[in-house]
């Protein structure tokens, strides 16, 4: 299995701690949806569970001829541009009020998250990506 995937799939729920979201009267708005950070903290907290997030990795498959296993220093707006793409799928296929929970096998969820897998054949894939680029004339890594 995927690491990246693996890792959604085993999401640490610990991630967000009890001081993590500051104690202000101003509305904490979310993707267009507005919470108090008096009233809604378990609310918000799951919210922000719920977004998917990629970060750097190591140890994938080589991206190409280029021997990269690793997007650390150069794949941020890559992983970012991933970031908004599913969430907008999420938001498209489950909508705005669904919320992940640690036993989540949503065959929806599932389906799009495999398309973000670190590997050649997922459509979202970094490798996809930075490719994309260099038939664009954008070199991989840089």
């Amino acid at each position: 299995m995927d690491m990246m995937f693996e890792a959604y799939l085993t999401h640490e729920s610990g991630h967000l701690e009890p001081d993590d979201i500051p104690h202000t009267k101003d509305p904490v708005w979310i993707l267009g949806k507005k919470y108090s950070a008096i009233y809604d903290v378990e609310m918000i907290r799951r919210d922000i569970r719920t977004k998917l997030w990629f970060t750097y990795r190591r140890g994938f498959v080589p991206i190409g001829d280029t021997g990269l296993t690793t997007d650390k220093g150069w794949g941020c707006m890559l992983r970012c541009g991933q970031m908004v793409l599913a969430q907008a799928l999420v938001h498209l296929h489950l909508g705005r009020e669904w919320n992940w929970h640690p036993e989540t096998r949503n065959s929806a969820y599932l389906k799009i998250l495999h398309m973000f897998e670190d590997r050649r054949a997922a459509a979202y894939s970094i490798h996809q990506i930075a490719l994309m680029g260099a038939s664009e004339g954008k070199d991989v890594g840089h």
